[in-house]
This record gives C-alpha cells, sequence and structure tokens, in this order.
C-alpha cells in the first residue's frame, strides 16, 4: 500500500492518476501543455518538458503575469537562474502572485516545485488551469 499524501494529509486526483492511469495522465499532461503554451507562445517561449521547465519558477512567473494581464518587471525575479536558492526565489515569488491574484493556497510546496517533482508541478499547473481556462 502507497502511502503518499499530500500537505493536508488526503490523497487527490494526481495520487490516483500517478498510480493507476497513465493513460490519463498523459492526456492531463498535454492538456495542461496547450494551455501553458497557449499564454507563454505570446511572449516567444514554449515549454517542451512539464517536468524541467518550470522548476526554477521563471516560467511560472512569466505565465501569472500573462494570465492576469500585467509585466512582471525582470528585476523582480531572477531572469538567469545560477542557483536553487534563486530556483527557490522565483517559485515563492510565483506563489505569492497567485496569492495575490485570489488563487487558494497550493497544496504544492515551493521545495517540490524547485526539486522539479512533476506530481507537485501538475497540481499547480491544474490550479492555474481551472482559474484560468476561459482566457
Amino acid at each position: 500500500m502507497r502511502l503518499d499524501f499530500t500537505i493536508q494529509g488526503e490523497r487527490d486526483a494526481f495520487d490516483t492518476l500517478f498510480d493507476y492511469g497513465p493513460d490519463k495522465l498523459a492526456h492531463v499532461k498535454t492538456s495542461l501543455l496547450a494551455f501553458c503554451n497557449k499564454h507563454l507562445n505570446k511572449i516567444n517561449l514554449e515549454v517542451t518538458d512539464l517536468e524541467t521547465q518550470f522548476q526554477d519558477g521563471v516560467f511560472l512567473v512569466l505565465l501569472m503575469g500573462l494570465l492576469e494581464g500585467y509585466f512582471v518587471p525582470l528585476h523582480a525575479f531572477h531572469l538567469q537562474v545560477t542557483s536553487h536558492e534563486e530556483k527557490v526565489k522565483n517559485v515563492a515569488f510565483a506563489f505569492k502572485l497567485m496569492h495575490d491574484a485570489g488563487l487558494p493556497k497550493p497544496r504544492s510546496r515551493v521545495q517540490d516545485i524547485a526539486n522539479g517533482d512533476l506530481k507537485s508541478t501538475l497540481r499547480l499547473l491544474h490550479l492555474l488551469f481551472t482559474k484560468y481556462k476561459h482566457i
């Protein structure tokens, strides 16, 4: 029996997807990738790998600006990430932007995103998709 709990201590749909639904997981990944690229393509950026391209926080920060309709000043975050600490700061800044936009507190942790945890990244992107899918 696998005991993989979220911060709140209860399993969610992503736990089930990872455990039993590889075909459905692939569909969710494709949908979230399309959602991200729909917006990031506006500034000539493209996501090809959900597992690695969000862990430095840069795409998360830029995506939040695009979704909320504002420009994030480049001095407000580390555009060229050179350390794990900068990754964590960028992801934390993206979480702050999400909070400021009225999104519920993510189940994912900043550290998990910065470490490249795919399940945490998908949870976070799904949170964004749920609020902004009609934009």
